[in-house]
């Protein structure tokens, strides 16, 4: 994975909102424009980005498509990050506190 492409992805406020909305389980992009508060095509265009680049997945139920973490891919990056020394003493420590 490119980390340019996940740095700039989560450079965006809104995307790092999404992310923590998701926590706390699936959503559709109504629910995550209005908790946003913003237009149903920007929820859309972030969420798009963040799939893109597999950190979310998705479920189509009837019209609607529900948005959901992809543990999977975070746990991919971490792993990624963990290869850095100075990245995994990071991580240690987070995990720590």
């Amino acid at each position: 994975m490119l980390l340019s492409k996940v740095s700039k992805a989560f450079s965006d406020d809104n995307r790092l909102k999404i992310l923590k909305y998701l926590c706390d389980g699936e959503r559709n992009v109504t629910q995550v424009a209005e908790k946003l508060n913003v237009e149903e095509n920007l929820a859309s265009h972030h969420l798009r980005v963040l799939a893109l680049l597999g950190f979310l997945k998705n479920d189509k139920k009837g019209r609607e498509v529900f948005y959901r973490i992809n543990d999977a891919k975070f746990i991919s990056l971490i792993k990624d990050l963990k290869r850095s020394k100075v990245f995994r003493e990071i991580i240690i420590k987070a995990i720590e506190e």
